[in-house]
């Protein structure tokens, strides 16, 4: 579901309103109703039944911290909310889809989830990887926003520019710490392998992004958030560790030509459309309407 259909009522909303039980002067809070996403295309690739035919030719694993929020946090002051951001979201997300929570699950509402880190904390490539998005209009533009550390009390009005100069200046670089970035859990999936490549011994092979694949082949990249945990309440934190290999068939193993699963990339790339897309379809209008009148939106 795209995120200007029903992002207009919440963002006028949200300053005015205190979320909490409805009342005839407050609009009630936009429950969600969390359901996989019919177009999402990365499962996790170890828990298929297929991945016992395959042993890791070379592995990586890191553990990153981040900030979980609820898009209830829109409305709320820092440093637990996310109120210095709210007014310039808007420009960057409200433009396409929302890329789902972790596991490929929407779990709409104001219960959506939106992850911030320190920019510097985000391994170089991707980084490089989110800026060449940016700079080109590439399929990853608008799944991440890059903010300048706000000063307390004050709110981010604008993205941070991504230079058109490749690589960026020292200069520029040298400013990622005072940096930080804004996106959903779902848009990780689309670079995994970049977030572990750094060090490993299948560095080459993780950064080449044409071996990443959510179907197990001999040869190629699988990668998956293998664990996150939950939010602390005093301060959002969450850790999340990503996994990465590259599979090798076993001796004595056939590989099977068979689609990994229906709403995988190749099915996507066919243009096929789930039974679960169909029904997620017929359920947009009504999901608007009910947005409309709670008086707010999800992001």
């Amino acid at each position: 579901m795209r995120l200007d259909a029903l992002f207009t009522a919440a963002w006028l909303a949200a300053t005015a309103t205190a979320i909490g039980p409805a009342s005839p002067d407050k609009p009630p809070r936009l429950q969600g109703k969390p359901e996989k996403m019919a177009s999402w295309r990365w499962p996790n690739p170890f828990a298929s039944p297929r991945y016992a035919k395959y042993t890791p030719a070379c592995e990586a694993e890191r553990t990153f911290t981040a900030r979980e929020h609820l898009l209830d946090d829109l409305s709320e002051p820092g440093p637990n909310g996310l109120l210095a951001y709210r007014d310039a979201l808007r420009s960057v997300f409200s433009a396409r889809e929302y890329p789902g929570s972790w596991d490929g699950i929407d779990p709409h509402g104001y219960d959506r989830k939106l992850l911030i880190m320190d920019y510097d904390a985000m391994p170089l490539k991707v980084r490089e990887w989110i800026e060449e998005q940016e700079r080109s209009d590439g399929p990853g533009r608008g799944l991440f926003a890059i903010y300048g550390r706000p000063a307390p009390g004050t709110r981010v009005m604008n993205t941070i520019k991504v230079p058109e100069e490749v690589p960026v200046s020292e200069e520029w670089r040298g400013k990622d710490d005072r940096r930080v970035v804004l996106f959903a859990p779902g848009a990780i999936y689309e670079m995994l392998p970049l977030w572990v490549a750094e060090g490993s011994d299948c560095e080459e092979s993780l950064l080449d992004l044409s071996k990443y694949s959510a179907k197990l082949a001999d040869g190629r990249v699988v990668a998956y958030p293998v664990q996150h945990t939950s939010p602390k309440l005093n301060d959002r934190e969450i850790e999340f560790q990503i996994k990465a290999q590259v599979l090798k068939l076993k001796e004595g193993e056939v590989e099977e030509d068979v689609l990994e699963i229906a709403q995988g990339p190749e099915a996507a790339e066919k243009g096929e459309e789930t039974e679960a897309a169909k029904s997620e379809k017929a359920g947009e209008t009504k999901s608007v309407e009910e947005a409309k009148r709670a008086g707010k939106d999800e992001l």
